[in-house]
């Protein structure tokens, strides 16, 4: 019966992703139905959320894993110069319907017990201290405030603790968020394989269009790489890689349900090869060598186990590889580069953003020793020559003088905003979550949960994930997922 549930869960939710994709095209080409839209979907969040707050968290997660930016849909505000993303939209419903509960259920008072007895709670309000510093901060300091609010606003996803804090203890809440992660995953593969099959086979009536889509929305880049080979990266493919993290110590051990783990295994990777992000690559890497370092000196399995696990991984690499060679070549079959030869140039070339990247470092350098220890506030901006061809467009004499508040080194950029000591207290509610983490690492979910969190901050070097919500919802449920009581 519960198997039943779950995959009926699974299916409405995969049938409800794709209707949204084919709606957000739909109405990126009808501004007015853009709108409309928006409401719509916001207005039913709010209506599920009253009725199960679980119900609201379930939607937001789904979005937070196939939207990106969280740009699908858009609310166009003062003459379309502002634009509400459907991310904001639902995070408002969801926080009024979680008020709304508090008030039924007996009002503040009552809610702050569950908030003492949360385990992490103490650490969230250290970091909550110091990212309210950071704005009040950037406000003395006279940072203008659009870059202000916008740089602050992605940490503000941190409120979604609050809602969590009343539904992390319900069975039933992490019964049903399985299968519906397990949808967004699914289809966030499938996108990716579509979007590489439709630019690998060149076809015209819809490149021009899906391209734009892509860009307009802010779900991911699309960029030629050697002859009819497209990288194909959507920012929220973080989550497929810390999906193979997370399903590779279930998939060598619960043989019941190793063929749909498998397919997951599979997909996630063939993801995060065709992503060509060397952040990706490198947090594969890194989680790959935690994995590998725990299954040998904290398991201390056997020579032929081992064994065993290395056979099945080549195995999956393999299918990989041959995935991507059936969607890139057939039909028709397209002349180009062997994938091994692109790969191997990816890992070896510094391009246009790659430069870049290396130009922020001096001038992030020298923005930082203004105030180590508790940063310039949020909206501080820093320039620096970029040699990314859509900003040398814009730039006079193309010089390629850039000035931004954000910044792809996410940790100095950290610094640069709250200080090293804003930094140590993020870190350390990350310490203690990796702490509760080792504590039960015997289970393979906590296993899978550890190399995805050590991984995500080897990406978070060079690609900002833990200051987005992208990265800041991974912690969140993980952070209320361990808190419960597991003997």
């Amino acid at each position: 019966m519960k198997q039943a549930l779950n995959n009926r869960i699974f299916q409405i939710s995969i049938l409800f992703l794709v209707f949204l994709e084919l709606l957000s095209i739909f109405a990126w080409g009808l501004p007015e139905f853009n709108t409309i839209a928006f409401f719509v979907i916001v207005v039913l969040t709010l209506i599920l959320s009253l009725k199960k707050l679980s119900y609201g968290i379930y939607i937001a997660v789904a979005e937070l894993v196939i939207g990106s930016h969280g740009y699908l849909f858009a609310l166009n505000l003062n003459a379309g110069e502002l634009l509400m993303s459907v991310r904001m939209g639902i995070f408002g419903a969801v926080m009024l319907a979680w008020l709304v509960n508090v008030l039924r259920q007996g009002g503040f008072g009552r809610y702050y017990i569950k908030l003492k007895d949360f385990e992490f709670f103490r650490y969230y309000i250290y970091l909550a201290i110091v990212l309210l510093w950071g704005f009040v901060w950037g406000v003395i300091r006279g940072n203008n405030f659009g870059n202000l609010f916008l740089d602050f606003n992605n940490w503000l996803f941190f409120l979604y603790l609050l809602p969590l804090i009343g539904v992390y203890k319900e069975k039933s809440f992490w019964r049903d968020l399985v299968p519906v992660v397990s949808a967004a995953l699914f289809w966030l593969i499938a996108k990716t394989l579509i979007l590489l099959y439709i630019f690998s086979h060149q076809f015209i009536w819809a490149l021009p269009e899906v391209y734009q889509w892509v860009r307009d929305t802010r779900v991911g880049e699309i960029t030629a790489f050697s002859n009819n080979f497209y990288r194909i990266f959507i920012q929220s493919q973080i989550y497929c890689l810390l999906g193979f993290f997370g399903v590779l110590p279930l998939f060598l051990t619960d043989r019941k349900k190793r063929k749909w783990l498998g397919y997951l295994l599979v997909g996630c990777l063939v993801v995060v090869i065709i992503s060509f992000s060397r952040s990706f690559w490198l947090g594969l890497v890194g989680g790959a060598l935690v994995y590998a370092f725990l299954v040998i000196f904290y398991f201390k399995l056997n020579f032929k186990r081992i064994a065993q696990q290395i056979g099945i991984l080549t195995v999956v690499v393999c299918v990989c590889a041959g995935l991507i060679f059936v969607v890139i070549n057939l039909p028709p079959k397209i002349s180009g580069e062997s994938l091994g030869s692109l790969l191997a140039k990816r890992t070896t070339q510094i391009e246009a953003a790659g430069n870049s990247r290396i130009n922020m470092l001096k001038p992030l350098g020298e923005g930082i020793t203004k105030h180590p220890v508790i940063g310039s506030g949020f909206g501080t901006t820093v320039t620096y020559r970029s040699v990314d061809p859509r900003i040398l467009t814009t730039t006079a004499g193309a010089s390629g003088e850039y000035t931004t508040y954000a910044f792809e080194w996410a940790y100095l950029d950290l610094i640069l905003k709250v200080g090293l000591f804003g930094l140590f207290v993020y870190l350390l509610l990350i310490f203690k979550i990796l702490q509760k983490l080792w504590s039960n690492v015997r289970f393979p979910v906590f296993l899978g949960m550890l190399s995805a969190v050590l991984c995500l901050l080897v990406v978070n070097v060079f690609t900002p994930y833990l200051n987005h919500p992208l990265g800041i919802g991974v912690m969140l449920i993980i952070s209320v997922f361990v808190s419960q009581d597991y003997g």
